[in-house]
Protein backbone atom coordinates (compact mmCIF):
# COMPACT_ATOMS: atom_id res chain seq x y z
CA UNK A 1 0.00 0.00 0.00
CA UNK A 2 1.46 3.06 -1.12
CA UNK A 3 1.30 6.25 1.47
CA UNK A 4 1.52 10.09 0.63
CA UNK A 5 2.30 11.79 4.52
CA UNK A 6 1.70 15.63 4.18
CA UNK A 7 3.11 17.68 6.51
CA UNK A 8 1.87 21.25 7.18
CA UNK A 9 -0.78 20.80 4.38
CA UNK A 10 -3.30 23.26 5.51
CA UNK A 11 -6.48 22.09 7.01
CA UNK A 12 -8.72 23.47 4.04
CA UNK A 13 -6.87 22.07 1.56
CA UNK A 14 -7.07 18.40 3.42
CA UNK A 15 -10.65 18.71 3.61
CA UNK A 16 -11.19 19.20 0.05
CA UNK A 17 -9.42 16.35 -1.06
CA UNK A 18 -11.79 13.64 -2.24
CA UNK A 19 -10.55 10.30 -0.22
CA UNK A 20 -12.79 8.61 1.92
CA UNK A 21 -12.03 9.59 5.71
CA UNK A 22 -13.26 8.44 8.83
CA UNK A 23 -15.96 11.46 9.05
CA UNK A 24 -17.06 10.27 5.50
CA UNK A 25 -17.16 6.79 6.64
CA UNK A 26 -19.73 8.23 9.67
CA UNK A 27 -21.80 9.94 6.74
CA UNK A 28 -21.79 6.72 4.92
CA UNK A 29 -23.27 4.61 7.97
CA UNK A 30 -26.29 6.86 7.59
CA UNK A 31 -26.97 5.72 3.88
CA UNK A 32 -24.99 6.14 0.92
CA UNK A 33 -27.25 8.81 -0.12
CA UNK A 34 -26.15 10.96 2.33
CA UNK A 35 -22.50 10.31 2.44
CA UNK A 36 -23.07 11.44 -1.70
CA UNK A 37 -24.37 14.45 -0.54
CA UNK A 38 -22.20 15.86 2.10
CA UNK A 39 -19.05 14.81 0.31
CA UNK A 40 -20.68 17.16 -2.45
CA UNK A 41 -20.70 19.90 0.15
CA UNK A 42 -24.58 19.94 -0.20
CA UNK A 43 -25.03 19.08 3.84
CA UNK A 44 -21.70 19.71 5.23
CA UNK A 45 -22.01 22.19 8.66
CA UNK A 46 -18.69 23.25 8.57
CA UNK A 47 -19.01 25.80 11.49
CA UNK A 48 -20.85 24.89 15.17
CA UNK A 49 -20.28 25.66 18.83
CA UNK A 50 -18.87 22.16 19.62
CA UNK A 51 -16.80 21.82 16.52
CA UNK A 52 -15.65 25.81 16.93
CA UNK A 53 -14.21 25.07 20.17
CA UNK A 54 -12.91 21.63 19.11
CA UNK A 55 -10.96 23.63 16.45
CA UNK A 56 -9.69 26.14 18.95
CA UNK A 57 -8.79 23.76 21.97
CA UNK A 58 -7.02 21.55 19.59
CA UNK A 59 -4.99 24.97 18.17
CA UNK A 60 -4.05 25.91 22.17
CA UNK A 61 -3.15 22.34 23.14
CA UNK A 62 -1.00 21.43 20.16
CA UNK A 63 -0.09 24.67 18.71
CA UNK A 64 -0.05 27.34 21.72
CA UNK A 65 2.36 29.38 19.34
CA UNK A 66 -0.44 29.95 16.89
CA UNK A 67 -3.21 29.88 19.21
CA UNK A 68 -2.01 33.35 20.73
CA UNK A 69 -1.34 34.44 16.55
CA UNK A 70 -5.33 33.53 15.57
CA UNK A 71 -7.61 33.90 18.47
CA UNK A 72 -8.09 37.03 20.70
CA UNK A 73 -9.48 37.78 23.97
CA UNK A 74 -12.56 39.75 23.42
CA UNK A 75 -13.41 41.63 26.62
CA UNK A 76 -15.95 43.87 25.33
CA UNK A 77 -19.45 44.48 25.22
CA UNK A 78 -21.05 43.38 21.60
CA UNK A 79 -24.14 45.53 22.28
CA UNK A 80 -22.68 48.77 22.78
CA UNK A 81 -21.14 50.66 19.75
CA UNK A 82 -17.66 50.36 21.11
CA UNK A 83 -17.83 47.33 21.18
CA UNK A 84 -18.67 45.81 17.97
CA UNK A 85 -16.22 48.42 17.23
CA UNK A 86 -13.65 46.43 19.24
CA UNK A 87 -14.73 43.24 18.20
CA UNK A 88 -14.59 44.30 14.56
CA UNK A 89 -11.18 45.55 14.72
CA UNK A 90 -9.64 41.95 16.11
CA UNK A 91 -11.44 40.53 13.12
CA UNK A 92 -9.81 43.20 10.22
CA UNK A 93 -6.65 42.36 12.15
CA UNK A 94 -6.83 38.77 11.17
CA UNK A 95 -7.94 37.04 14.30
CA UNK A 96 -10.64 35.43 16.03
CA UNK A 97 -12.55 37.28 19.13
CA UNK A 98 -13.13 34.88 21.73
CA UNK A 99 -15.20 35.56 23.88
CA UNK A 100 -13.99 35.93 27.70
CA UNK A 101 -15.43 32.80 29.31
CA UNK A 102 -14.53 30.72 26.33
CA UNK A 103 -10.80 32.33 26.12
CA UNK A 104 -10.46 30.70 29.93
CA UNK A 105 -12.04 27.49 29.39
CA UNK A 106 -10.08 27.34 26.02
CA UNK A 107 -6.29 28.47 28.21
CA UNK A 108 -7.53 25.96 31.43
CA UNK A 109 -8.30 23.00 29.15
CA UNK A 110 -4.77 23.54 27.08
CA UNK A 111 -3.17 24.13 30.82
CA UNK A 112 -4.87 21.11 32.37
CA UNK A 113 -3.40 19.05 29.35
CA UNK A 114 0.17 20.12 29.44
CA UNK A 115 0.58 19.22 33.07
CA UNK A 116 -0.97 16.27 33.09
CA UNK A 117 1.98 13.84 33.40
CA UNK A 118 0.94 11.14 30.64
CA UNK A 119 -0.56 14.21 28.80
CA UNK A 120 2.60 16.08 28.41
CA UNK A 121 4.99 13.05 28.19
CA UNK A 122 3.03 12.15 25.07
CA UNK A 123 2.92 15.78 23.73
CA UNK A 124 6.60 15.79 24.25
CA UNK A 125 8.80 16.14 20.69
CA UNK A 126 5.68 15.34 18.38
CA UNK A 127 4.67 16.33 15.12
CA UNK A 128 1.35 17.84 14.90
CA UNK A 129 -1.59 18.05 12.21
CA UNK A 130 0.05 15.51 9.78
CA UNK A 131 -2.13 14.15 6.72
CA UNK A 132 -1.85 10.57 5.53
CA UNK A 133 -3.64 9.30 2.09
CA UNK A 134 -3.43 5.97 0.55
CA UNK A 135 -5.30 3.89 -1.09
CA UNK A 136 -7.31 0.26 -0.60
CA UNK A 137 -8.78 -1.76 -3.07
CA UNK A 138 -8.88 0.82 -5.44
CA UNK A 139 -10.26 3.40 -2.68
CA UNK A 140 -8.49 6.49 -1.93
CA UNK A 141 -8.38 7.26 2.10
CA UNK A 142 -7.39 9.57 3.86
CA UNK A 143 -6.28 10.78 7.98
CA UNK A 144 -5.30 13.43 9.35
CA UNK A 145 -3.58 13.00 12.87
CA UNK A 146 -3.49 15.54 15.80
CA UNK A 147 -0.24 14.13 16.82
CA UNK A 148 2.28 11.25 16.03
CA UNK A 149 5.12 10.52 18.11
CA UNK A 150 7.55 7.89 17.41
CA UNK A 151 5.63 4.69 17.65
CA UNK A 152 2.24 6.12 18.76
CA UNK A 153 -0.61 8.29 17.33
CA UNK A 154 -2.42 11.02 19.71
CA UNK A 155 -6.06 12.29 19.41
CA UNK A 156 -6.86 14.76 21.43
CA UNK A 157 -10.72 14.95 22.40
CA UNK A 158 -12.69 18.04 24.25
CA UNK A 159 -15.77 16.51 26.45
CA UNK A 160 -17.98 17.47 29.39
CA UNK A 161 -16.90 14.09 30.94
CA UNK A 162 -13.28 12.80 30.67
CA UNK A 163 -14.23 10.11 33.19
CA UNK A 164 -13.45 6.19 32.33
CA UNK A 165 -17.31 5.44 32.27
CA UNK A 166 -18.53 8.53 30.11
CA UNK A 167 -15.25 8.48 27.77
CA UNK A 168 -16.46 4.89 26.89
CA UNK A 169 -19.86 5.89 26.08
CA UNK A 170 -18.66 8.22 24.12
CA UNK A 171 -15.98 6.10 22.07
CA UNK A 172 -19.55 4.10 21.54
CA UNK A 173 -21.32 7.08 20.41
CA UNK A 174 -18.98 8.57 18.37
CA UNK A 175 -17.40 5.26 17.18
CA UNK A 176 -14.07 6.42 18.45
CA UNK A 177 -12.79 2.70 17.81
CA UNK A 178 -13.69 3.12 14.33
CA UNK A 179 -11.18 5.97 14.08
CA UNK A 180 -8.44 4.29 16.19
CA UNK A 181 -8.48 1.27 13.83
CA UNK A 182 -8.99 3.77 10.83
CA UNK A 183 -5.87 5.11 11.70
CA UNK A 184 -3.73 2.64 12.33
CA UNK A 185 -4.66 0.92 9.20
CA UNK A 186 -3.30 3.95 7.14
CA UNK A 187 -0.49 4.90 9.19
CA UNK A 188 0.78 0.99 10.19
CA UNK A 189 1.34 2.44 13.51
CA UNK A 190 -0.80 0.79 16.09
CA UNK A 191 -0.57 2.28 19.39
CA UNK A 192 -3.35 5.22 19.50
CA UNK A 193 -4.09 7.19 22.41
CA UNK A 194 -6.82 9.48 23.41
CA UNK A 195 -5.96 12.32 25.42
CA UNK A 196 -9.26 13.33 27.23
CA UNK A 197 -9.75 16.67 28.36
CA UNK A 198 -13.22 18.19 29.71
CA UNK A 199 -14.44 22.01 28.17
CA UNK A 200 -14.72 23.37 32.13
CA UNK A 201 -13.36 23.58 35.40
CA UNK A 202 -11.75 21.78 36.58
CA UNK A 203 -10.52 20.57 33.53
CA UNK A 204 -10.21 17.06 34.26
CA UNK A 205 -7.85 14.69 31.90
CA UNK A 206 -7.54 11.56 31.31
CA UNK A 207 -5.35 9.45 28.65
CA UNK A 208 -6.86 5.99 26.94
CA UNK A 209 -6.08 3.39 24.45
CA UNK A 210 -9.13 1.04 23.53
CA UNK A 211 -8.74 -2.71 23.94
CA UNK A 212 -7.95 -5.34 21.21
CA UNK A 213 -11.72 -5.67 21.17
CA UNK A 214 -12.96 -2.48 20.53
CA UNK A 215 -10.15 -1.85 17.66
CA UNK A 216 -11.29 -5.71 16.48
CA UNK A 217 -14.93 -3.71 16.22
CA UNK A 218 -13.56 -0.99 14.41
CA UNK A 219 -11.78 -3.15 11.86
CA UNK A 220 -14.91 -5.13 11.14
CA UNK A 221 -17.38 -2.08 10.52
CA UNK A 222 -14.71 -0.71 8.11
CA UNK A 223 -14.63 -3.49 6.29
CA UNK A 224 -18.13 -4.19 5.74
CA UNK A 225 -18.83 -0.24 5.06
CA UNK A 226 -15.74 -0.45 2.53
CA UNK A 227 -17.68 -3.79 0.85
CA UNK A 228 -20.89 -1.31 0.05
CA UNK A 229 -18.82 1.45 -0.64
CA UNK A 230 -16.54 -0.48 -3.45
CA UNK A 231 -20.13 -1.93 -4.03
CA UNK A 232 -21.94 1.26 -5.05
CA UNK A 233 -18.76 3.10 -6.83
CA UNK A 234 -19.21 -0.05 -9.38
CA UNK A 235 -22.92 0.07 -9.56
CA UNK A 236 -22.93 4.17 -9.72
CA UNK A 237 -26.03 3.96 -7.65
CA UNK A 238 -25.97 5.73 -3.67
CA UNK A 239 -28.88 4.55 -2.14
CA UNK A 240 -30.94 6.18 0.70
CA UNK A 241 -33.62 4.10 3.24
CA UNK A 242 -35.20 1.32 2.17
CA UNK A 243 -37.69 1.69 -0.85
CA UNK A 244 -40.15 -0.61 1.04
CA UNK A 245 -42.67 -0.08 3.74
CA UNK A 246 -40.69 -0.75 7.19
CA UNK A 247 -41.77 -2.35 10.44
CA UNK A 248 -41.03 -0.60 13.40
CA UNK A 249 -39.70 -2.07 16.67
CA UNK A 250 -39.74 1.01 19.67
CA UNK A 251 -36.28 1.07 21.71
CA UNK A 252 -35.74 -0.45 24.83
CA UNK A 253 -36.12 2.08 26.91
CA UNK A 254 -39.70 3.19 25.78
CA UNK A 255 -40.44 0.04 26.93
CA UNK A 256 -38.56 0.42 30.91
CA UNK A 257 -40.49 4.04 31.18
CA UNK A 258 -43.92 2.66 31.11
CA UNK A 259 -43.08 0.36 34.18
Amino acid sequence: MNIDIMHDMPAADYHEAKALSKSGLDQFRKSPAHFRSWQDGKTRNESSPALEFGTAAHCAVLEPERFILTYRMFTGDRRTKQGKEDFQLIIDNGQIPLPVDQWNNLTGAAAAVHAHPAAAGLLDGIKTEVSYFAEWSGIEVKARLDGIGKDYIIDLKTTQDASPAAFAKSCAQFRYHVQAAWYQRITGINRFIFIAVEKEAPYGVCCYELDQQAIDLGNSIIDEQLRTFIECQELNSWPCYPSTTQTLSLPAWAARQSE
